[in-house]
């Protein structure tokens, strides 16, 4: 029987396949890789050849566009509204608006892949709250980044701490109303 991938190799691509379709994922690749006489190499280049769509089949069934629409209109509106408080000026500026949307598409994109990565079964509430909060830690962590690279496009600090919490209440608020769809392996039928 010829061998097949490392486990050291095997277990990092486990933890970057989302775990509702892990195991099927995981044994199509081994399946690949010992039908082949596959090396190592082989099987990390199946591995992230084949991760780009399994990710974007797993968004696909997990998010709801009308969701996503709402989340992204409340994010903005959040950064939008804490730019009108404290930093009045900034909404006024060449890029000011556009410099205000960062920090949503980094937060909504949080969103969408902490779905995309969530175990299939039920939801907790404690679950609801994690994307947001996920979301929040990326938008800081972003900015935080912006900042010392290219601080012309970097938020004040205070826009994107009060934007960023009132985007994370508005968005937890969002998914309690209305829970995203079940991320069961098969889907929606």
């Amino acid at each position: 029987m010829p061998a097949g991938p490392p486990k050291a190799v095997q277990a990092f691509a486990a933890l970057l396949i989302p775990c509702a379709c892990r195991e099927e994922v995981l044994g199509d690749l081994q399946e690949r890789c010992t039908s082949t006489d596959g090396s190592a190499m082989q099987y990390c280049r199946d591995v992230f050849g084949t991760l780009p769509f399994v990710i974007l089949s797993r968004i696909r069934r997990t998010a709801d566009p009308k969701l996503l629409l709402m989340h992204a209109f409340v994010l903005y509106l959040s950064f939008y509204g804490a730019a009108w408080f404290k930093a009045y000026a900034l909404l006024y500026e060449p890029w000011g608006p556009a410099r205000l949307a960062i920090p949503r598409a980094i937060a909504l994109l949080a969103l969408v892949l902490e779905d995309a990565y969530a175990k299939s079964g039920r939801r907790s509430p404690l679950r609801l709250i994690r994307g947001p909060l996920v979301g929040l830690a990326w938008t800081l962590l972003f900015e935080a980044a912006l900042r010392t690279t290219h601080s012309n496009l970097a938020l004040p600090f205070w826009i994107v701490l009060y934007g960023g919490a009132l985007g994370l209440l508005l968005t937890s608020a969002l998914r309690m109303l209305f829970s995203p769809p079940s991320t069961s392996p098969q889907g929606p039928i």
